[in-house]
């Protein structure tokens, strides 16, 4: 009977091999996880921010039809809803900020603060918190869940802002990934 253990526990140790590693290695995929959104959070930021600044300031109220929309408000839902995606993370309620103004100037800056806000939440996740499950308005998620969702959403806005800048005749920058 010993041989037959010996031999079964021989025949285990890939398997325990292999569970072991992904135990380890998870949170070390977390975290490349994680340095991967910030990688694209700040390229999303930047790329916001030029499609942002290709919109004459006279512009900011424009509205592709009346029920939409204007390209401020564009540019602010997009900045406001990066808080309610990472609020699951610190078991807050959202909270979003508002620019000082409809203004360029002022929508930009917000823009600017709310991905660099956003950028130093994210920064300190750690493997642990993109891994668990949240509910969200959304229903629930895990935290690289929401970390997609949050890059997703941004997508979507800027490209719908970039119609709008279509709209007006001006070619929008060239795509950044």
């Amino acid at each position: 009977m010993r041989v037959e253990n010996h031999h079964l526990a021989s025949r285990m140790i890939p398997y325990i091999a292999i569970a072991l590693m992904a135990a380890f290695a998870s949170p070390a995929f977390a975290q490349i996880d994680v340095q991967i959104v910030l990688k694209h959070l700040k390229t999303s930021r930047d790329f916001t921010l030029k499609v942002a600044d290709q919109m004459p300031d006279a512009d900011y109220s424009f509205k592709l039809t009346p029920p939409q929309m204007s390209f401020a408000e564009q540019m602010v839902h997009l900045a406001q809803v990066l808080d309610v995606f990472t609020a699951p993370f610190s078991g807050q309620k959202p909270n979003p900020a508002k620019p000082a103004s409809m203004s360029k100037k002022d929508v930009m800056a917000f823009v600017r603060q709310s991905f660099d806000d956003v950028i130093a939440k994210v920064s300190k996740l750690t493997p642990a918190q993109i891994s668990k499950t949240y509910a969200s308005e959304e229903g629930n998620m895990t935290g690289l869940e929401l970390l997609m969702g949050m890059l997703d959403h941004t997508t979507h806005h800027r490209a719908s802002a970039e119609m709008y800048i279509r709209a007006k005749g001006i070619t929008p920058v060239e795509y950044e990934f």
